[in-house]
């Protein structure tokens, strides 16, 4: 029996990190239970860091910056804007 294919077909990036960040990525990632950072552990962390940048937002709130899903930061922006 033969895999399902992917709807979404996934495309081969080349990149390169400096070396302190792929370390600390990979000490992350590992996993004491297989020995090794798991198959997929690395793509599926960047896409989700991918998915995070496009859909959050970041407000500025004068004493710090806070940054959240869009719509949390919609809702936020909201009720401060009725306290004025």
């Amino acid at each position: 029996m033969s895999r399902p294919q992917n709807i979404l077909r996934p495309v081969k990036l080349t990149t390169t990190l400096p070396e302190d960040v792929h370390s600390k990525l990979t000490l992350y990632l590992y996993s004491e239970v297989e020995g090794m950072v798991p198959r997929g552990a690395y793509q599926s962390f960047i896409c989700d860091r991918i998915r995070e940048f496009f859909e959050h937002k970041r407000l500025d709130i004068g004493s710090g910056i806070v940054h959240g899903p869009a719509s949390c930061i919609d809702q936020i922006e909201s009720i401060l804007g009725d306290l004025e």
